[in-house]
């Protein structure tokens, strides 16, 4: 997962005779988006502005984001609640809830339910714990389990998911359970600066946030836009591509450990988190990539698929609608092999 930070989001304009170009940072990472259509606005600012509207929403790097002040026990209220005959210390807490936020949560809830919980906005205290998360970066060199059990408490989204009222914009949680949209956002940004540029005309575009994209058109005069998908190799290059695929009205994500890893007394493990057994998740996966109508649905699919492994995944993708993946893996230890669901082809670069 990469965390949304709190660093300024600016942007820069670059216009050539077939296409404009807009980049800056936003996330924690760079933005790029790309059109070939006429139109001669300058948009920079208005995809600046709703980036940092967004990130003012769900950035747990910014203390007085909507998310943040969710995070924040001191400003909740402390009740008693009767369950199963049994007091228990939760906290109450009546806000305004932006919809950047609520859209977040929502489809978060969906693919929590639809993943049997391998999705799972409420892992981040593991992440931090297993120095992934926006705590020091420090490798676990001794395992505590009591520790990892103690934070378990207050991880799975049920906790939330069934103690929300949307209506009335009031949450109840336990004590010291935190979200974070981290590996949903980004594709979500990804969609609303789509949408952003549909409303301005613009319908031959490239939205790309931290690896994450949203094609739609063509890049020029019957020349589609193709992607490339990385090499899932802890060694490999950032330009070393495994395939590419041609992409329209649809977004893109991928995940893997790759490149997000700490190494312990000769062992590796990576920065994805079984929400479930609250350790790292090892399984035969290096990567996988994830196609989707929505760039945010891609998105969290993609962390989904990596913690739940290759047979549960693809068994799910096939009956998920509008959405084709690619599962990499070193069958022989050291050669990189692929299992795609059945739809995927249709987005292989052809030639």
């Amino acid at each position: 997962m990469i965390a949304c930070k709190s660093d300024e989001t600016s942007s820069k304009q670059v216009r050539s005779q077939a296409t404009t170009v807009f980049s800056g940072k936003t996330m924690g990472t760079t933005y790029r988006v790309v059109h070939s259509d006429t139109v001669t606005k300058d948009l920079g600012g208005a995809i600046d502005s709703l980036l940092i509207v967004i990130n003012e929403s769900v950035s747990t790097y910014i203390p007085h984001s909507t998310i943040s002040r969710i995070n924040n026990d001191s400003l909740w209220e402390k009740s008693i609640v009767l369950d199963n005959g049994q007091y228990e210390d939760f906290l109450k807490y009546e806000m305004h809830i932006d919809s950047h936020f609520l859209i977040n949560y929502i489809t978060s809830d969906r693919i929590y339910r639809q993943t049997g919980g391998s999705f799972d906005p409420t892992v981040m205290p593991l992440v931090n714990y297993w120095g992934f998360g926006y705590t020091p970066k420090n490798a676990v060199n001794n395992v505590d389990s009591t520790r990892i059990e103690s934070i378990m408490r207050y991880v799975g989204f049920d906790k939330w998911s069934d103690q929300i009222d949307i209506k009335n914009m009031q949450f109840i949680k336990p004590y010291d359970a935190k979200l974070d949209f981290s590996a949903i956002a980004k594709g979500y940004a990804v969609d609303r600066v789509s949408s952003l540029l549909e409303i301005n005309g613009v319908h031959n575009y490239i939205v790309e946030i931290g690896g994450e994209v949203f094609c739609k058109g063509q890049k020029t005069k019957n020349k589609p836009w193709i992607i490339a998908i990385s090499k899932p190799q802890i060694n490999a290059k950032i330009n070393d591509v495994q395939m590419a695929v041609e992409l329209n009205g649809v977004g893109l994500a991928s995940s893997g450990n790759y490149r997000n890893f700490h190494k312990v007394n000769g062992k590796i493990y990576g920065h994805e988190i079984n929400p479930v057994t609250g350790f790292p998740e090892m399984n035969d996966l290096l990567g996988v990539s994830v196609i989707a109508s929505e760039c945010m649905s891609a998105d969290a699919y993609a962390t989904a698929f990596m913690v739940m492994g290759l047979k549960e995944s693809m068994s799910l993708v096939e009956k998920l609608p509008d959405t084709e993946a690619v599962f990499f893996f070193a069958a022989d230890g050291q050669n990189i092999e692929s299992i795609s669901s059945s739809g995927f082809s249709q987005y292989l670069k052809q030639g």
